[in-house]
């Protein structure tokens, strides 16, 4: 068992989803376009320049210019077929009193019901109708109260800005003649292939590089995302990597199938062999070994899953999947603790079940609205002689958004993991420091653990409210018509996680920690959120983070 340990290198303090030069490269070729234009896009939309207040003035007269986010939340314009009689019929904003909504819906009632004669639809050139169609709670025929009318748009508004297909979709109403509206729907749809190039440095960090520079470090290779390709919202992902990390990952997603769309099926076949592999963490660092000249991990993964979505907001998902896994004597001798029962070879089938509720208004980087998640994996179901795996895992996670007031948002988030069996290990343990399972003031740490709650809160300011804008020089709307904000948060996150096996090397484990700062986050268009966060934490250590994606 030593002789295997005579080549290998030991890295500490290795992070390898937050290393130097792992970039998402649809962001950046999206981030470079938004400097280009943002001065010329503010310019062009100040009031200050007589020529932009004339087209703001302009735009809002215009009828084939579909007003923004928040005209739509609190106007909606009904043009006569007869241009003699235009009229405009202003609404009041959305409230969550009930006084004031049960007297809205009084003074709507007198008005009588509106018929929704017709559907029109612009702007799909790929998607089909019927996908669009799916997403809206109303349908031709419809008689509806005005008050009535505009809250089911809105919300089909919002379906279809979370179907990750549209970069915009707007309403524009039209009155027929006694009471008979015409409902015409504009999307942009978003560019939907994406062939990028992927680089990643695999050392601990960029400063060890420049110490001694070489090519060979680097690992390279391409991800090819292709969705809505046949316009029925499907998805293919395809990625490969070579280098001291070989990777083959393969997705499918199909659309929704049956009569109303509520089955859905994924796929997915991924590949891992890599020279380096993450064996302990001590001091809330990871610590990584690797071999120069062999593989010292070779994963594998079959997975399916069956996704049943019976209305708008509920998803119910089956998964069931198959693992290989075969690591280097090496690990074990290092970390005896490092596969189940002390094997470094063995396969396991693994279940799941999870339950989704979102009522979000816009997913990306929500406003108002909630969130409620639920799941439960099983990992080792007796399907094999030599399975070696029982490990249960629960998890559950609630999310609230609030407008306070005019420009004021909130947001609170719990979120839970418990993980229990009689082969707890450390090669699929999950703890504090990846993705959202980050008590903020400590992203610079890993403390692992099978078992850890999160509670994270902010308070946020629009400083720039969204806006959209035109970025003259691409031909493309895809890319030039682009929308964005500017918020600035403060924000308080608390949380603790259970580490009955390493707690002794790790002096983060088992206690609660806690965070908080200040942060700017700027929203743009195909779900982008950059954040820039100055945090400190209950140790008193402060840091600055930049990181992708909304906060809760």
């Amino acid at each position: 068992m030593a002789e295997s340990r005579r080549n290998i290198t030991l890295l500490k303090g290795f992070r390898p989803e937050a290393n130097g030069l792992t970039t998402p490269m649809r962001s950046t070729f999206i981030l470079i376009l938004l400097i280009h234009s943002f001065c010329q896009v503010m310019a062009a939309s100040h009031p200050c320049f007589p020529a932009a207040a004339g087209n703001a003035q302009n735009q809002a007269n215009d009828p084939t210019n579909p007003p923004s986010k928040e005209t739509i939340n609190t106007i909606i314009e009904i043009k006569e077929s007869n241009p003699a009689t235009e009229t405009s019929i202003t609404m009041a904003p959305l409230t969550d009193d009930p006084g004031v909504e049960s007297s809205l819906a009084s003074e709507k009632e007198k008005e009588g019901r509106y018929l929704i004669e017709e559907i029109i639809i612009k702007g799909n050139e790929r998607t089909r109708e019927r996908i669009i169609l799916r997403e809206l709670p109303l349908s031709r025929g419809d008689s509806l109260y005005l008050h009535q009318l505009r809250r089911k748009v809105e919300s089909g508004r919002y379906n279809l800005m979370n179907t990750g297909l549209f970069n915009f979709a707007e309403v524009v109403y039209e009155d027929c003649g006694e009471k008979n509206i015409q409902l015409t729907i504009h999307v942009v749809e978003r560019w939907n292939i994406w062939p990028l190039p992927a680089l990643e440095l695999d050392e601990p960090n960029l400063n060890q590089w420049l110490d001694a520079p070489s090519f060979s470090a680097f690992n390279y290779g391409i991800n090819l995302h292709a969705s809505n390709i046949t316009g029925r919202n499907e998805m293919i992902r395809l990625a490969g990597k070579i280098g001291n990390v070989q990777t083959l990952d393969f997705q499918l997603r199909t659309p929704y199938m049956g009569p109303r769309q509520t089955v859905r099926l994924g796929l997915q076949y991924k590949l891992d062999r890599s020279k380096r592999r993450v064996y302990a963490t001590e001091e809330n660092e990871q610590l990584v070994a690797r071999l120069p000249d062999d593989y010292i991990s070779n994963e594998y993964t079959f997975a399916g899953s069956l996704h049943i979505r019976p209305g708008f907001y509920s998803t119910h998902r089956f998964g069931l999947s198959f693992h290989y896994h075969n690591y280097a004597d090496t690990l074990l001798a290092l970390n005896p603790r490092f596969g189940p029962d002390g094997k470094n070879r063995f396969s396991f089938f693994s279940a799941g079940y999870s339950f989704r509720r979102d009522r979000r208004d816009i997913i990306a980087y929500p406003l108002s609205g909630h969130l409620i998640e639920a799941g439960v994996t099983k990992k080792g179901l007796g399907l094999l002689s030599e399975e070696n795996m029982d490990v249960t895992s629960l998890y559950a996670n609630v999310r609230h958004y609030i407008r306070l007031k005019q420009q004021w948002y909130a947001a609170w988030s719990m979120y839970g993991k418990w993980s229990e069996g009689t082969t707890l290990s450390y090669f699929d343990r999950e703890g504090l420091g990846f993705n959202r399972s980050l008590v903020r003031g400590y992203e610079q740490y890993i403390i692992d653990g099978h078992k850890f709650f999160i509670f994270k809160s902010n308070i946020k300011y629009n400083l720039l409210p969204e806006r959209d804008g035109l970025i003259s020089f691409i031909p493309y709307e895809q890319f030039s018509r682009i929308h964005y904000a500017l918020y600035l948060n403060v924000f308080a996150d608390v949380g603790v996680i259970n580490d009955r096996h390493y707690r002794s090397k790790n002096n983060l484990a088992n206690r609660w920690l806690a965070g908080g700062g200040i942060g700017l986050d700027f929203h743009t268009y195909y779900d982008i959120v950059f954040r820039s966060e100055f945090t400190v934490n209950r140790h008193g250590e402060t840091g600055f983070f930049f990181h992708l994606g909304a906060p809760i």
